[in-house]
């Protein structure tokens, strides 16, 4: 190889890679070769062949032309410095303003000798570009991220007026480019999507519209529009969804389909009359959506064990207890997904379903039609079944039959609102079915909540609470210094969480159980019995992943200590519910 193979920051770029040992002199030689025949970049085509990162082009290029690199995945744009850029200019040359110091702009470039980026943005913005350097695609999420509340959905809505007609959703959709309110529609969808996010709220105010997300079980608001565009918002969706746009005072629901990053969305909207107008919730559901295995949900070793061990039952009914939005679909679908097998014919009755199975049949209910969970109970029965799937248990008849299918040979999974696995079985006593039947047909109950996980990009140990401390004393008898909170970074959208995990206690029927149930026993002593046969309970199982830096003691004490706490602190409460007659 020489002198005259290299020129200028091809020269410098080569010679700083061969030297730091990222690549070879043979493969920066065949780079070349390329070069010499298509003109294109060097960097590009090492990045093309496999030989580089995109990390060890940042870092060689940092090196190079001495500027500093800048981790986007720590760091937040300063909203002061988004209002300078663009987001047009800012995607154009894929650029982020990160922050001003001074007179001068901090700019995040993926070129830092883009010459043409430095006028536009410096012309734009009237400040002096200090330039900083970081990976492309980080630019790139950080400017989804950072201009998610600013321009383009504004600028959308503002121009948005009523429609005079009410064209297809499909064609909608085909012409989102020519209809500014349906663009701002999908721009706000792909967002909410981007952040994670399960719902966006829509809710007028008595001076604004107001957006919130939904990310990781805690609403967030993002966005606010003038009052004005709430109508026009609300009559495009209702079109998108196929709904009434006429009827404003009735409840409603409908769904439609976009595409967000090349995923099919679905999306379940739901309308509703208030005094300030009418509220809408869009529930985001991603085709693509992978089931989570069992181990994958947070059980602990032990307690996952006992839950498989309950699913290898022959026959009999398992219940999933817990509060609306606990995780329990989540935790009977990667039931089902574990139960399913050629050999097996599964059958599921819900109300929708929300994600489909290959290979199981799955129905749903239809209160207005007479299909009703109890009365598709026994029509499941006559299609030969080895399982079956009951989104909820809601009344007495639907649990009596649920239970009849078990003791006929059935593995019957099914959900229930019940605050732990021992309550779990007086919610069965308390919708009138008989102890006898329980104690025959129950073989265990699996009670949880989620909480959120700490960001393991951006957590770091603080000292604990006293309120904290005493609570994670009592529970595990010992005393821990620190615990681990995350701080807010990009990944976690500055909320110091990123994702959620379940806590777990898992109740074999024993003998002993089935005994004390019929003999009336108060719910304190089922679950003293139910630990004693090993389960762990929920408040215990918190605080092992508390201990582990998984989640936070503010997460368990909410999810799980604040209900014992309320319990305890209700001297008139019945320990045992009233059963109401058969005639009841």
């Amino acid at each position: 190889m020489t002198e005259t193979t290299l020129s200028g920051a091809a020269k410098e770029l080569g010679e700083i890679l061969v030297e730091s040992e990222l690549i070879t002199a043979e493969q920066l030689e065949k780079a070349l070769e390329l070069q010499r025949q298509d003109s294109g970049e060097l960097s590009d085509i090492l990045l093309k062949q496999g030989v580089i990162t995109q990390d060890d082009l940042v870092t060689t290029t940092s090196l190079r032309l001495g500027i500093p690199m800048i981790d986007l995945k720590r760091q937040k744009a300063q909203p002061k410095a988004i209002d300078l850029i663009p987001g047009t200019l800012a995607r154009k040359y894929n650029v982020l303003p990160l922050e001003i110091v001074d007179n001068c702009l901090v700019l995040v470039m993926a070129n830092p000798e883009d010459s043409l980026a430095y006028r536009d943005a410096q012309s734009v913005s009237g400040k002096i570009i200090e330039p900083v350097i970081a990976a492309p695609d980080d630019i790139l999420q950080a400017i989804n991220r950072s201009y998610r509340d600013t321009s383009e959905i504004t600028t959308d809505i503002q121009q948005a007026v009523p429609a005079h007609t009410q064209p297809t959703t499909e064609e909608l959709l085909q012409k989102a480019g020519e209809r500014p309110l349906v663009r701002a529609i999908i721009q706000m969808i792909s967002k909410a999507v981007d952040d994670r996010a399960s719902d966006i709220h829509i809710q007028p105010r008595k001076d604004e519209l107001r957006i919130r997300y939904r990310i990781d079980g805690v609403l967030h608001e993002v966005q606010s529009f003038p009052l004005g565009v709430h109508p026009i918002i609300i009559s495009q969706l209702k079109v998108l969804a196929k709904m009434n746009i006429a009827e404003q005072k009735r409840p409603q629901d409908g769904h439609f389909t976009i595409k967000v990053g090349g995923e099919d969305i679905d999306i379940r909207m739901a309308t509703y009359n208030t005094v300030l107008g009418e509220t809408a919730v869009l529930r985001l559901l991603n085709r693509a959506f992978t089931f989570l295995k069992l181990n994958e949900l947070g059980f602990n070793p032990w307690s996952l064990g006992r839950y498989q061990h309950l699913l290898q039952a022959p026959f009999g009914m398992i219940i999933a207890a817990g509060p609306t939005g606990s995780g329990k679909t989540t935790t009977l679908y990667a039931s089902i997904n574990h139960l399913n097998r050629e050999e097996r014919n599964i059958v599921t009755i819900e109300d929708p379903p929300e994600y489909e199975f290959d290979g199981v049949n799955q129905g749903q209910v239809n209160p207005k039609a007479g299909v009703t969970y109890a009365a598709s109970v026994r029509a499941t029965l006559r299609l030969d079944p080895d399982i079956v799937m009951i989104g909820e248990i809601r009344d007495r008849e639907t649990a009596e039959m649920a239970i009849q299918a078990a003791l006929t040979g059935r593995l019957v999974l099914s959900s229930m609102h019940a605050n732990d696995a021992a309550r779990a079985l007086y919610r069965l006593l308390d919708l009138g079915v008989e102890p006898s039947l329980i104690s025959a047909g129950l073989v265990g109950v699996v009670a949880q909540r989620i909480v959120r996980r700490v960001c393991h990009h951006c957590r770091r140990p603080l000292p604990p609470t006293q309120n904290e401390q005493d609570a994670y004393e009592r529970e595990m008898n010992e005393v821990l210094d620190h615990f681990q909170h995350g701080e807010g970074c990009n990944f976690c959208v500055n909320t110091g969480y990123l994702g959620r995990v379940g806590l777990f206690e898992v109740m074999l029927v024993s003998d002993d159980i089935q005994r004390m149930l019929v003999k009336e026993a108060s719910p304190q002593q089922i679950e003293a019995q139910a630990i004693k046969e090993g389960m762990i309970p929920m408040r215990t199982d918190g605080m092992i992943k508390v201990k582990e830096g998984i989640t936070t003691p503010s997460e368990v004490l909410q999810s799980v200590f604040s209900f014992d706490s309320w319990l305890k602190a209700q001297p008139h409460r019945r320990t045992r519910p009233r059963r109401p007659s058969k005639k009841a």
